[in-house]
């Protein structure tokens, strides 16, 4: 039905900091405040084309009561002015319309695959609004975001273009450039930062692709504000709902795992202008450190398979696979430690106890006895069963008519 849909989750939390935050966001949008999601709608004016290319809104509030507050601000935020094109919105009230009509086809078992709760669930509603719409390609973007380049879907087609001589199924990656033109982000230079080189083991990839004599060469991540995702690869796998965050470069080593390459194309920029993360350091580094060991759980449980191949570590380096090794514990007790000590030269005696506290979720993880990889392959399989139904076009109408009125 489209060539394109231009998907752009976002966030939203109480205003002025009321209420009990239940989801975790890196810088959720206070209620009844501008945000940038308008800014970002925008931006996508010159590339919006009727019938070609479309743009969804999926919405996500930090606490379920939120929603009906968050869904009339939102309509509210779209309508004044009006912006040149229509938008397609997805929240709270939507996924029940979804599940509801899932249940009334007697699909019960799917209705789990959908959800607003976390990064890589929110991700997953972006793939089954593209496949609802009948789009051929998922461009994911974010809130925070502005798309300057008018050839940006030009790039794209001829990438897709180009790499479906050589491969069946891939994804395709992009950049983020600041407000200065920078895509390598400042390191931190405290001392707990020298044992948790998060930023510089990320620097080096984008430099080593940047590097590359390859005209797209293959990449260990993406960023899910810069991805596009082809028909077959959105239907055939989800991202990990149960992944904190870094769903995005989670996606890419699970692809990984089926064989599916993801691509980098280093022109194929958007510019990126996050607000301030409200968060304190150590909560920041123990969704990391929770991320990092449950994905490197998934690598080590691998069993051979027919459909898959095995990935290791250094096959995603220097990031993330330098995370995924032996050695995290190392990083994770010398970074966290350093830190706590720098909460408490401070006086932040909580900051401190807080930081220590997460090298016990490490623990835990670790002797967690649940299948990682499993569980990810049952998800994929149900994802498939669940995407290749609603692909049917008569059966995407109805889903259509069930949540916005219109077939």
């Amino acid at each position: 039905m489209v060539a394109f849909l231009l998907a752009v989750p976002t966030y939203w939390t109480f205003q002025e900091g009321r209420g009990g935050v239940e989801i975790f966001f890196d810088h959720p949008t206070p209620l009844h405040t501008p945000g940038t999601l308008r800014r970002t709608l925008e931006s996508l004016a010159p590339l919006v084309e009727p019938g070609a290319v479309a743009v969804g809104v999926v919405a996500a509030p930090t606490a379920p009561e939120l929603g009906p507050a968050m869904e009339a601000w939102l309509e509210e935020l779209l309508a004044s002015p009006p912006l040149l094109y229509p938008v397609v919105l997805f929240g709270p009230s939507h996924l029940a319309l979804l599940q509801d009509f899932l249940r009334s086809r007697g699909k019960e078992a799917w209705v789990d695959l959908l959800s607003l709760t976390g990064y890589g669930a929110i991700r997953n509603i972006t793939l089954v609004l593209a496949n609802l719409l009948g789009a051929g390609v998922l461009v994911s973007l974010d809130d925070d975001e502005v798309v300057e380049d008018k050839d940006f879907l030009a790039k794209i087609s001829a990438d897709l273009s180009y790499l479906g001589q050589y491969h069946s199924v891939f994804g395709l990656a992009g950049l983020y450039e600041d407000a200065d033109g920078r895509v390598l982000v400042p390191e931190p230079d405290t001392p707990w930062g020298l044992f948790w080189p998060k930023l510089r083991w990320m620097n080096q990839t984008f430099a080593k692709l940047l590097d590359s004599k390859e005209v797209l060469p293959r990449t260990p991540l993406a960023l899910g504000g810069n991805m596009a995702l082809p028909a077959k690869l959105f239907r055939r796998l989800p991202f990990d709902p149960c992944i904190p965050r870094g769903e995005d470069v989670d996606y890419v080593a699970n692809a990984a795992k089926w064989g599916i390459p993801f691509f980098f194309d280093k022109n194929l920029r958007i510019l990126h202008l996050p607000p301030e993360k409200p968060h304190p350091t150590w909560l920041k580094l123990r969704q990391d450190l929770v991320r990092f060991a449950y994905a490197r759980r998934k690598l080590r449980e691998q069993e051979p398979h027919p459909e898959l191949v095995r990935v290791s570590p250094l096959e995603l380096a220097p990031y993330p696979g330098n995370f995924l090794t032996d050695e995290l514990e190392e990083k994770a007790y010398r970074s966290h430690t350093l830190l706590a000590l720098e909460y408490l030269a401070a006086g932040d005696v909580e900051g401190a106890r807080r930081t220590l506290e997460n090298l016990h979720l490490l623990q835990r993880e670790k002797t967690c006895r649940d299948n990682a990889f499993r569980s990810y392959l049952d998800l994929a399989a149900r994802w498939q069963e669940l995407q290749t139904w609603l692909a049917d076009p008569e059966i995407a109408a109805q889903g259509r008519q069930a949540l916005w009125g219109q077939p």
